[in-house]
């Protein structure tokens, strides 16, 4: 009785714990594609504050050929600049969402759609891009990205 005892305790401790974890990750990567689904919608609303509210007060927007957004004025100020240049219309894909520590993750996603340029008489173009961003959960809360950066992808988007 006590070898069967021994033998079971191991593996109840793995189905007790590995269940946990499980929904805990699953609720993490979950909470994490609502903030990419958030930012769509904003980004597509070219609503400057709801974007500035999904960053943590030191983010980081690294757009390509312009110097790095940093700290939320400096963001806002990047998303307001694009928005009076350009109007997005855009559609995000998730490649890869990882965990990088129970605060911490890590989002791969492609996105496709238009962009037009704003006061020209030129139709909306064809538009596909390829994101990283860094995340953490703020006071063991809300996930916020950290860092965000991309460029233009080939027309497959990834």
């Amino acid at each position: 009785m006590k070898f069967i005892l021994k033998a079971a305790i191991p593996t109840l401790l793995l189905l007790t714990f590995g269940t946990g974890v499980f929904a805990d990750e699953a609720t993490d990567k979950a909470a994490i594609r609502g903030v990419l689904t958030s930012y769509e919608k904003a980004l597509n609303a070219a609503d400057t504050a709801a974007i500035v509210d999904l960053y943590t007060v030191d983010g980081v927007q690294m757009a390509p050929d312009f110097p790095a957004a940093v700290g939320s004025k400096a963001v806002a100020a990047a998303y307001e600049g694009t928005f009076k240049a350009i109007d997005l219309k855009l559609t995000f894909s998730i490649d890869e969402v990882k965990l990088l520590g129970p605060d911490a993750a890590l989002l791969r996603s492609h996105s496709n759609g238009t962009v037009k340029v704003n006061g020209s008489d030129q139709p909306a173009a064809p538009a596909a891009f390829k994101e990283l961003f860094l995340l953490a959960r703020e006071n063991g809360e809300q996930w916020k990205f950290t860092h965000y950066s991309f460029s233009a992808a080939p027309a497959s988007g990834q």
